[in-house]
């Protein structure tokens, strides 16, 4: 069975206290602070749009998030509920709450099928409990944070086996990309040896994909071919698989894009060139620690990987 993540504990509890329909808690989107995104929830409705983007100011909860006020509303039966957007069909919602969590971070909202069970007393209920919630986001934030920082260590520690104990070539570079998809949550690796190869490794339904390419099938107008041009960083939060944001060309496989990541790569003692990328496998931010050590090793990776045969 499933272990109940502390978030969505929190939340069943705070629905059973207010005796909700459903419990929905919003947190802004982490690249886009316009829009928020259902994080967790709980409710006794099969028809919930576990989907669910807010754009600020959209809708009930989105005027709450744009304004930071809250709205007591005992009269919501006036309304269709899929105005919401919580919900793909009417619920016959007659009542309705949501307060904004301090420092603009999301919207909490309860909402029931009865009519004015919400009161001024329950709001000061459901607000105190918003400031627990922000207390639990801020412990899994940093138990998030420890996990990853443990991740760069074991991958630092992984590179140095791989180093040393690999000797082909191709079996390096997939070996240490498998580390890369595994250690970091990673959806797709793509190292580039600038006139000389393309290599890459993705996930496909829990499968590593591993590939080798002629360099002819690189685009100089992708992500890739900016960075090898410009010999910089490229961080982008959020990118999509539209002809403007390509990686290495308009006909790659890869079509879930999220954050992208890529870092140059220069042996000054042969002055050959590369480019390493990464994206991520859900849609979050790039820590600082992260970009840095996944600078500092793929520097070592790009100086073994031309000696090797």
């Amino acid at each position: 069975m499933k272990t109940k993540s502390r978030i969505n504990e929190f939340i069943e509890l705070v629905s059973n206290i207010m005796e909700a329909y459903s419990t929905s808690l919003f947190l802004t989107d982490q690249t886009d602070e316009n829009h928020l995104n259902l994080y967790s929830f709980h409710s006794l409705s099969k028809n919930i749009n576990k989907e669910c983007t807010i754009e600020k100011g959209e809708g009930i909860i989105g005027w709450v998030f744009r304004e930071q006020r809250p709205v007591l509303a005992n009269y919501f039966d006036k309304r269709d509920a899929t105005t919401l957007k919580l919900y793909k069909k009417d619920e016959d919602i007659k009542s309705l709450l949501a307060i904004p969590l301090a420092g603009g971070q999301g919207v909490l909202c309860v909402d029931s099928k009865k009519s004015y069970i919400f009161t001024e007393e329950r709001e000061k209920i459901l607000n105190q409990m918003s400031q627990v919630l922000l207390s639990i986001l801020q412990s899994e934030k940093e138990i998030k944070e420890k996990n990853i920082l443990e991740s760069l260590l074991s991958l630092s520690i992984n590179t140095n086996e791989i180093l040393v104990n690999t000797y082909e070539k191709n079996d390096f570079i997939k070996n240490y990309f498998t580390v890369l998809i595994e250690r970091l949550h990673l959806y797709l690796v793509i190292f580039v040896i600038e006139n000389k190869k393309i290599f890459y490794t993705y996930r496909l339904n829990k499968k590593n994909i591993f590939k080798e390419l002629s360099y002819d099938y690189l685009d100089r107008y992708g992500l890739v071919g900016w960075v090898l041009k410009n010999e910089r960083d490229l961080l982008l939060e959020k990118i999509s698989s539209s002809d403007k944001s390509f990686i290495i060309n308009k006909n790659e496989p890869f079509d879930r894009f999220t954050n992208f990541l890529c870092i140059p790569l220069v042996d000054k003692k042969s002055g050959k060139k590369g480019a390493i990328s990464f994206v991520k496998e859900n849609n979050e931010r790039w820590l600082l620690k992260e970009k840095k050590t996944l600078a500092l090793i793929s520097q070592l990776f790009f100086k073994e990987c031309l000696y090797k045969k």
